[in-house]
């Protein structure tokens, strides 16, 4: 249960040519955010969690290292006004493929829900990450949303123990 909350506060990141940001509020899910498409900041972002994937990310799960949990596989779903950025967690990787459970409810139809088992389409990563004790790593575009969040929100996302670095 707490995997899904700390994920679910990490945010669904939906990339439309909305306005730059714009957060849609939703009662009882974690808030959608809108990115544009060209935002390059979070282009960079979703570039080094691909560059980093195998070497960081990949390397971590095989490790079995005890102190490592939570890993999490952030997919692009395409929609008809981009795409849409799913979380999906309990990760494992069997016979060279991911797959893992939706952590999150997409906004728009991109045939999975919340709570589906999916396999992962390695072309469409857009971000992963996993905690290292209480430590989060990769979480490139969380990282990069993080740094325009109030002190409030902030403290909300903090209220775990989890330290961003």
């Amino acid at each position: 249960m707490k995997k899904i909350l700390i994920i679910g506060l990490l945010l669904l990141l939906a990339f439309s040519c909305e306005n730059k940001r714009e957060k849609l509020h939703r009662d009882g899910e974690p808030d959608v955010l809108f990115v544009e498409s060209e935002d390059h900041e979070m282009n960079a972002a979703i570039e080094k969690a691909k560059e980093t994937f195998n070497r960081d990310f990949q390397t971590a799960l095989e490790s079995k290292n005890p102190q490592y949990s939570n890993f999490a596989i952030k997919q692009k779903f395409n929609t008809d006004n981009g795409g849409e950025h799913i979380w999906i967690g309990d990760i494992k990787f069997e016979n060279g493929k991911y797959s893992g459970i939706v952590q999150n409810t997409p906004i728009n139809p991109i045939g999975i829900q919340l709570g589906d088992n999916i396999t992962i389409n390695p072309n469409e990563i857009s971000d992963w990450m996993y905690y290292d004790k209480n430590i989060v790593k990769g979480a490139y575009t969380v990282k990069l949303l993080r740094k325009g969040m109030t002190d409030e929100e902030k403290k909300e996302m903090d209220a775990d123990g989890l330290i961003y670095e």
